[in-house]
């Protein structure tokens, strides 16, 4: 070794000049080379310190995105995103005293009372003269509409066994040719007449 390459490793070497060295032959000195020279060596750089999770901010986010979603859904229904659409359309007309007096009932029964071509449940909102306004609480068959407006003549109900129409009152009603049926087919809702009602139409 040249005095100059021991000049340049001396300015490498971290140690004092003044510090004594151990032999190479000592059998401390072999068993820390030993140590040294069995040590497996790898080429992977250690594992950088993994970043300081987000996932919080994921889930806000995704929070907030539904806040807006149901939101935007109300928004647009004006309520409940699952509320059914209301009834739409203009008043069912029917004429409530057009059948003759003189005529005779057909017998009740479920399979008559499927045959006909409107049937609802309504409640009773106002009762002018001749005219009497029912809200539809639920269509059976036959229509759509939010309001029916039945045109009665006065006292015509008692002569076609029908029944008399107070506001507040919830009926069931059936209709055929635009003309309101009698004879049991419509009346006060009851539960057993609502039933006969839901086995007929299905409901």
């Amino acid at each position: 070794m040249t005095d100059q390459l021991r000049e340049r490793l001396a300015r490498l070497d971290p140690m004092h000049p003044g510090v004594g060295t151990e032999p190479l032959t000592t059998k401390s000195s072999r068993n820390l080379l030993e140590g040294i020279m069995s040590t497996p060596v790898t080429d992977q750089p250690p594992a950088a310190p993994e970043p300081k999770s987000n996932r919080w901010l994921v889930g806000v986010a995704a929070a907030a995105a539904l806040v807006i979603a149901v939101g935007g859904a109300i928004a647009l229904t004006g309520g409940d995103p699952a509320e059914e659409p209301a009834a739409s359309g203009p008043p069912l007309q029917l004429n409530a005293g057009g059948e003759d007096p003189m005529a005779m009932c057909i017998m009740f029964s479920v399979e008559e009372l499927a045959k006909m071509e409107v049937a609802f449940e309504g409640t009773v909102t106002a009762v002018e003269g001749e005219t009497v306004t029912l809200d539809v609480d639920e269509w059976f068959k036959g229509g759509d509409a939010g309001q029916v407006v039945l045109h009665a003549p006065a006292g015509m109900e008692a002569l076609i066994a029908g029944f008399p129409f107070e506001v507040g009152g919830q009926y069931l009603i059936t209709a055929f040719d635009g003309n309101v049926n009698y004879c049991g087919f419509s009346g006060p809702s009851t539960p057993e007449f609502r039933a006969a009602f839901e086995q007929a139409f299905g409901a």
